[in-house]
């Protein structure tokens, strides 16, 4: 099948991506990456430091390095995977862009696959796929459309973040569920953490559709109740400081490195996960990484 496949430019995107291309072989691929970021982000201090935790510090300082070295280890950076896969990844900023929307059209995709990548799909792009488009939202529907669904469904109470895979319909989370997965939120652990594993969790009912598609099945799905909608922007200062306060963390130190630390060669400076674990916290320490170097010189 052809399929483009859509998500953010930050940490999420990437790590599912490392482990979705391994299971794609035999698939035509088009990847889309979405730079887009909000105002709010910057303007509240626990949101800031997340976009810097998911974004700028994988894109702008540990993958650079990675590069320029050209060295990976169990997961690669985006660069990587364009050569591991033999896939090119485009960043885009306007998926409805006349120019964008033609190229999608000649390359005729049976299905755009969407998670996290924050850009409407308009009709026409969506017309473009024979089966139309789907979109991995980290929260259940249609309870929590928007934005920070895992954050608010802890908030509120919940013990469970839910991984929702749906169908595209050209409004905001409104279209009907294909399929859903549960992961039970771990109270001693970040929230990004737990985050980084629900757009996972969603890889094998995506891959199930894909499978089903390809097999001309009908796929059964659930139209949302509208009567229980609820959407929500981003948070403001007064419910990111709730949350903190309740006791919550959006991301604790040794999770969040060990993440990172995939990322790494397990060869010498960085041979056993305690160093590589170092290496991480030193670039998240914000050290000067010019002279760092990945090759051994004992």
């Amino acid at each position: 099948m052809k399929l483009v496949l859509c998500v953010k430019r930050d940490l999420h995107g990437c790590m599912f991506l490392n482990q979705l291309l391994p299971q794609l072989a035999g698939h035509e691929l088009h990847v889309l990456l979405s730079d887009k970021t909000r105002p709010a982000e910057q303007q509240i201090p626990a949101l800031r430091e997340l976009a810097y935790l998911e974004r700028s510090l994988p894109c702008d300082r540990l993958f650079p390095l990675l590069d320029r070295q050209l060295v990976s280890g169990e997961w690669a950076t985006f660069a990587g995977l364009e050569e591991r896969y033999d896939v090119a990844l485009e960043v885009v900023e306007d998926v409805n862009a006349p120019s964008l929307v033609d190229r999608l059209a000649t390359f005729a995709p049976d299905l755009i696959v969407s998670a996290r990548f924050s850009h409407i799909f308009q009709p026409q792009v969506i017309a473009i796929a024979r089966h139309g488009a789907v979109n991995i939202h980290p929260g259940e529907l249609p309870v929590y459309a928007g934005l920070f669904a895992p954050m608010r469904t802890i908030a509120e109470g919940g013990g469970t973040l839910v991984s929702c895979m749906h169908f595209i319909d050209g409004g905001i989370d409104t279209g009907p569920v294909i399929a859903t997965r549960h992961l039970p939120f771990r109270t001693d652990d970040g929230l990004l953490e737990q985050i980084a594993e629900l757009y996972v969790l969603a890889i094998p009912l995506l891959l199930d559709l894909i499978a089903r598609l390809g097999r001309d099945e009908e796929i059964p799905s659930i139209p949302q109740d509208v009567s229980r909608r609820r959407y929500r922007s981003m948070p403001d200062a007064n419910e990111v400081e709730a949350f903190l306060a309740a006791g919550h963390r959006f991301w604790k130190p040794r999770s969040y490195d060990a993440l990172l630390a995939r990322f790494v060669p397990a060869t010498p400076p960085a041979a056993d996960a305690d160093a590589r674990l170092a290496i991480i916290e030193t670039i998240r320490s914000g050290e000067d990484l010019q002279a760092f170097s990945f090759e051994d010189e004992s």
